[in-house]
């Protein structure tokens, strides 16, 4: 028995087949087969089966995995406590996040972590929140960075989460817009206007703006684009309204101008949660750690923010 082996068997397991391991561990597919063909007649059992779906751990290849898993944890911990050092540490992190925490908070975490561990590196990719939980299930991503409503945040046995940050929904836009003149805004005044909205696909959009704004109500949507830069066009030429968390708001300059007004929205439960999810089974690096320690960290610094936009 090889180390390789329970690699090949814990990374089939998480993305269905020899041919997306072959591509993530830079391994031929004909070599992990070999692999995994020598695990099975050692063992005496056979860890996979195939489906429609691609490959399936047999019920005993699940009890094989998740001890497979725990060896190359264990191995992993080993390797971190050698290099325990803070010069020493080192790794490199895939991280999905959606867009409105690469803007502020996943930046000064990274300039945190450079400072304080040179050795480790990141590449941060933005993505909807759809393909955020496809990249951790998939295991593409070390860990990913969602958020959710409160109806929308699933019990996913495969996933662990931790809470980051809650945000309100806010609305914005131009001074000379007919919302300036109502104080409270209710959601039946915004959806009279065109709405600007992040989402492109209708799927994410009904997920996450329904529970807000509720099943019924058809919003009219003038624009639908993940590119920020975009709907502000739309929002600054009063051709639009828009609907941003208040994360997205504080620290996007763009929307302090005085031309802008913001405000909250009455009548419902407007908070957005974000929360890291990442694999349960998938080794916690030190690496890791270090990077959610100072997301947290960076989290609770926006939280206790004296500066406001809303207080202006």
């Amino acid at each position: 028995m090889r180390i390789d082996q329970l690699i090949f068997i814990t990374d089939i397991a998480r993305t269905g087949s020899i041919a997306n391991t072959s591509e993530r561990l830079y391994v031929s597919s004909s070599a992990i087969s070999q692999a995994i063909r020598q695990l099975e007649e050692e063992l005496g059992v056979k860890i996979f089966e195939r489906s429609r779906t691609g490959l399936e751990p047999t019920r005993t290849g699940q009890k094989i995995i998740i001890k497979a898993q725990k060896i190359i944890n264990g191995i992993e911990d080993l390797k971190n406590e050698a290099k325990s050092d803070s010069a020493e540490l080192e790794g490199h992190l895939t991280i999905s996040a959606v867009s409105s925490f690469c803007k502020i908070i996943i930046p000064k975490t990274c300039a945190e972590i450079k400072a304080k561990f040179p050795r480790i590196t990141f590449e941060i990719n933005e993505k909807n929140p759809h393909q955020v939980k496809k990249d951790v299930l998939r295991g593409n991503a070390s860990f990913g960075i969602n958020f959710y409503t409160y109806s929308t945040l699933e019990d996913n046995q495969l996933l662990t989460t931790t809470h980051l940050l809650d945000t309100p929904m806010m609305v914005c836009f131009r001074k000379d817009s007919e919302l300036a003149r109502i104080n409270n805004i209710s959601i039946d005044d915004i959806i009279k206007h065109p709405i600007a909205v992040s989402f492109t696909d209708n799927k994410d959009k009904n997920k996450y703006y329904a529970p807000i704004f509720g099943k019924n109500r058809e919003l009219k949507t003038i624009i639908q684009s993940q590119n920020s830069d975009t709907r502000k066009y739309f929002i600054s030429q009063g051709i639009a309204v828009g609907i941003e968390t208040r994360l997205t708001l504080e620290s996007d300059s763009f929307f302090h101008h005085e031309d802008f007004i913001i405000k909250p929205i009455f009548g419902i439960n407007t908070i957005l949660s974000y929360y890291c999810i990442r694999l349960k089974n998938q080794h916690f690096t030190a690496a890791a750690r270090e990077f959610m320690k100072e997301l947290c960290t960076q989290a609770n610094r926006f939280k206790n923010e004296n500066k406001s936009i809303l207080s202006k």
